[in-house]
């Protein structure tokens, strides 16, 4: 086997360090092509600024603190709303999957809010609620809880009948194949459905940053935006992006964890 094989093989695979060493490839060709992008086709330094200028702005808002007080503030939301969604999602996706009239019932209803885009509701929640944490905890609550809910009801629905039947076989009763065999087998599914809630959840708060709040990386993409200081702007996007990658690092992991099997 050459060594390219080798490689190719160790970064397909599904250890932490293949993972860390895929990531951090994307991160070098990304920076690489933004390098490449700044020199010779966007040089005009309001719509993009070289990687080098975005992390000396970072550097800048580390010092003076504004990272640490936007950072708590839209940290806070976060820690408070994202696992009310999921609790929320997978109760939801729990009832919905155990009634079917209920859920031909409201499952139009559910479908036609996830579809709405939440920018056109987050005006209205900030009049109902106003400005700060209660409107934030409302919309990210509502954009992150519908892909929990989804593939909750729909791992939960996906059991494989035969392991269903064979736990029958066995005397065993609905609590005992709900535990043994139903949540197992649904786990990945509600797992990949929090994975796509935090990125959502990370969306839903800097929308509800931009209309309602006086701290927050949203508040201060606005702000950097407003001003015209796009290295600043990508700062922050930058940080929010590395809360995304870890945060779905972290749910793999979970993942692993919970249902090993699956990669085995």
């Amino acid at each position: 086997m050459t060594f390219w094989d080798r490689t190719y093989l160790f970064l397909q695979g599904d250890s932490r360090t293949s993972a860390l060493v895929r990531v951090g490839f994307s991160v070098a060709l990304v920076l690489l092509v933004w390098e490449i992008l700044t020199a010779t086709v966007v040089t005009n330094r309001l719509l993009l600024v070289p990687p080098l200028e975005v992390f000396e702005a970072l550097s800048r808002e580390f010092a003076n603190g504004n990272v640490w007080k936007n950072g708590a503030a839209t940290g806070l939301a976060l820690l408070i709303s994202f696992p009310v969604a999921v609790f929320i999602g997978v109760a939801g996706g729990l009832i919905l999957a155990s009634n079917r009239l209920f859920s031909l019932t409201a499952g139009p209803m559910l479908m036609a809010l996830y579809s709405v885009p939440v920018v056109a509701l987050a005006p209205l929640f900030i009049a109902w609620l106003g400005l700060g944490f209660a409107s934030k905890f409302v919309i990210v609550s509502l954009v992150a809880v519908f892909p929990v809910l989804v593939t909750t009801e729909v791992g939960l629905r996906a059991t494989d009948k035969g392991l269903v039947d064979a736990a029958r076989s066995f005397n065993a009763n609905g609590w005992q194949i709900f535990t043994t065999v139903t949540l197992p087998y649904a786990l990945p599914y509600v797992v990949s459905g929090v994975r796509v809630a935090w990125a959502r959840a990370l969306v839903g708060i800097v929308v509800a940053e931009f209309f309602g709040s006086f701290a927050g990386f949203g508040f201060a993409i606005l702000a950097a935006g407003q001003t015209f200081d796009t290295a600043t702007l990508l700062a922050y996007v930058i940080l929010l992006g590395a809360m995304g990658v870890i945060g779905s690092l972290f749910f793999e992991s979970a993942e692993r964890r919970l249902a090993p099997w699956r990669h085995e």
